[in-house]
């Protein structure tokens, strides 16, 4: 279980072109260290899970915080540390904001997850995005934590201005060589009351279209977990400020974005499966990990319509197998 707490903006030195942590949490001011027991206790109260529960400080740049800033937020999660009710503290970083100090006042504090805003490996991108950090300050900050037993999470962003299919691509492949333990995926939004909306009115950025989006987080995920390298998260996290009308101004959202990515791949897979079948216009079933039942019926059954369409079937199931089945593995079981 995780306990977040934002932080919007707090330490960040710099305007990003896409940032509005405020419209994208829905948190206006952050949490103030005094407030962060109370919650814990609150959280633990109701939690019926199993698993060790971490605390999560997010939607800042948590060690570009004033050290006593970071001290108060930290010292008020040990009491739930030394009685073993919390496991670990998670936090999300800039690339340039990691220093030997910083990493050992972190390990003193418990933490055991630092995420990274990595957004881009290309400077360009970065300089037009106004992050203010350059792809070298993430190798050398991936290269300190490494050095310790913190396990890394790396932020990437698709679609912000200066941006293309091979220069995001390059990317991945850059992070993949920093074998970080955990990659999170966000597309390029435009948010209201953001400069990349400036951008977008004045016809200076165009955003990824839905369809070019899903396609490129498909290859970012085939290629890192190829590489065994977890993603946890591809597109944000639907909240009732994010999807109130006029938030989002334009770009590739939609509340199930990942089943998007994960749609697509199982539905050239079912095809690839079919191609032996041409000719046969009965009824086909296949078999998948019942984790990915929805992504491979498709957002109102889109993967079965196409496929009874292009292959010609009267007929084609989609059923929930075994969970020995590995996730976006299939089996085609019977067909005629």
């Amino acid at each position: 279980m995780i306990i977040p707490f934002f932080i919007p903006h707090s330490g960040c030195p710099h305007q990003c072109v896409f940032c509005n942590q405020k419209n994208i949490t829905g948190q206006t001011k952050p949490v103030a260290p005094l407030a962060i027991p109370q919650k814990i206790t609150e959280y633990l109260a109701v939690s019926s899970s199993d698993k060790p529960a971490h605390v999560a400080f997010y939607g800042g740049s948590f060690t570009a915080l004033p050290f006593e800033t970071q001290e108060a937020y930290l010292t008020a999660v040990q009491p739930f540390i030394h009685t073993g009710q919390i496991a670990g503290i998670r936090l999300s970083t800039r690339p340039d904001c990691i220093t030997n100090e910083i990493i050992a006042m972190l390990r003193e504090y418990r933490v055991t997850t630092i995420e990274l805003g990595v957004q881009s490996m290309d400077d360009v991108v970065l300089a037009r995005s106004g992050r203010g950090h350059t792809a070298t300050d993430t190798v050398n900050s991936v290269s300190l934590i490494r050095s310790t037993d913190f396990l890394i999470g790396l932020q990437l962003m698709p679609g912000l201005p200066g941006d293309s299919a091979d220069s995001f691509m390059k990317t991945i492949d850059t992070v993949i060589a920093l074998k970080p333990d955990f990659i999170r995926i966000y597309p390029a939004l435009v948010i209201k009351d953001t400069p990349l909306e400036d951008l977008y009115a004045s016809a200076r950025y165009v955003p990824l279209s839905l369809h070019d989006a899903v396609a490129l987080c498909r290859e970012a995920l085939e290629r890192l977990e190829l590489a065994g390298i977890e993603v946890i998260r591809i597109g944000l996290q639907p909240t009732g400020v994010l999807e109130k009308p006029g938030t989002i101004i334009t770009g590739p959202y939609h509340p199930a974005f990942r089943q998007l990515v994960e749609s697509s791949i199982l539905l050239d897979k079912m095809r690839c499966a079919l191609r032996n079948c041409t000719g046969k216009t009965g009824r086909v079933t296949f078999q998948v990990n019942p984790k990915d039942l929805s992504a491979a019926i498709g957002q109102k059954r889109s993967n079965i319509k196409k496929l009874e369409k292009e292959f010609g079937f009267h007929k084609i199931q989609i059923v929930a197998g075994q969970n020995a089945l590995r996730r976006r593995e299939l089996t085609l079981i019977s067909s005629g």
